[in-house]
């Protein structure tokens, strides 16, 4: 009398909804949005250096990328290269985590009971819609203030 049935139609109900949803593609994207920001930080400190490097006396002036990426070696070593890495691998993590996680959910979905494949313009909006979902979970979730949530 625990309602074997009903649980067994709640959990059919689950798989039939999340059927389409692979969580190794947000395994590949949080790993690979990891890996990419942790191989190229250092060029983005350098591209943020430039950025704010407006010609005042006070700021170090640099001849160059390779001239930057030397003088932030000899002055903080390692650790210099990786200034402010934390929230960048935080954020493209699960931003791209949260991406592939829905564009191949969505192109699982479309392509499901078809023969051929998804044409251009198909998988065009499969992507469109994924940045949009992903957009909307990061968003609202880590940002609920900027939506009066």
């Amino acid at each position: 009398m625990t309602g074997q049935g009903q649980s067994g139609s709640g959990s059919s109900v689950w798989s039939t909804i999340f059927r389409h949803v692979r969580y190794e593609n947000l395994v590949a994207g949080v790993s690979g949005g990891v890996l990419s920001n942790l191989a190229l930080h250092p060029l983005d400190l350098v591209k943020i250096r430039f950025a704010v490097s407006d010609g005042l006396e006070l700021r170090p002036k640099y001849k160059g990328i390779v001239h930057c990426l030397t003088t932030i070696w000899k002055l903080d070593g390692l650790r210099g290269l990786y200034q402010g890495v934390t929230p960048n691998v935080w954020g493209a993590g699960l931003s791209w985590g949260l991406y592939f996680f829905f564009y191949n959910a969505i192109k699982s979905y479309k392509t499901e009971g078809r023969a051929d494949r998804l044409e251009a313009t198909e998988y065009l909006v499969s992507a469109a819609e994924a940045g949009i979902y992903s957009w909307a979970v990061w968003n609202i979730t880590w940002c609920p203030s900027i939506y009066g949530i």
